[in-house]
């Protein structure tokens, strides 16, 4: 029953009143039916919405980008040990070959294609810091193809707001998501 769900909206007590809601980075339509009643009622009725990060800005996502390549001059194979850094591209071109018959037909009917969308997830992994490599990995599989082209929480929420003409803003800025994982070292990834 969605009126049984944890609704994972906090309630901040001031006049008007204000919320806190816990998102994941997953398509939308994999968490929508579970989102309960009163965390879409309080985003409807308010006017300002801020998000963890503007997914909806072009320099966001520019750089998001620019924060997950290792320093000019170095490439992945140089920082993995051998026998990974072979494995990892025996996998990659495992999942190119899979891909097309992953898809699905509303993919395909919306022009989405295997090459161009390895390339959008994969493309240029090889100048990627290790950590970044092993989240693009976990992505790529078929479940998770499938649903490429359905936005995640995040930004169907933002895109939303947007739409509703809401005002939106960002609670953190990218170099504080990249920061920490690229302090992470070879052992910790």
């Amino acid at each position: 029953q969605q009126s049984e769900l944890n609704s994972f909206l906090w309630t901040i007590k001031r006049d008007p009143p204000s919320y806190f809601f816990g998102t994941i980075h997953v398509p939308y339509t994999r968490v929508w039916d579970f989102i309960p009643e009163n965390s879409k009622k309080a985003f409807q009725q308010s006017h300002i919405v801020y998000f963890e990060l503007d997914l909806t800005d072009p320099y966001t996502i520019s750089a998001l980008t620019s924060c997950q390549l290792l320093p000019q001059g170095e490439n992945l194979q140089d920082v993995l040990p051998h026998d990974i850094y072979c494995r990892l591209k025996r996998h990659l071109e495992y999942v190119k070959l899979m891909m097309p018959s992953w898809m699905t037909p509303d993919q395909r009917g919306k022009g989405l294609y295997a090459d161009y969308l390895f390339n959008a997830i994969a493309g240029n992994w090889e100048r990627k810091r290790p950590v970044w490599v092993m989240l693009m990995v976990n992505s790529l599989t078929e479940v998770d193809i499938r649903s490429r082209g359905v936005p995640v929480l995040d930004l169907h929420l933002a895109q939303e707001a947007e739409r509703l003409r809401k005002q939106t803003g960002a609670v953190e800025k990218v170099e504080e998501q990249c920061h920490p994982l690229n302090g992470l070292n070879f052992s910790q990834v």
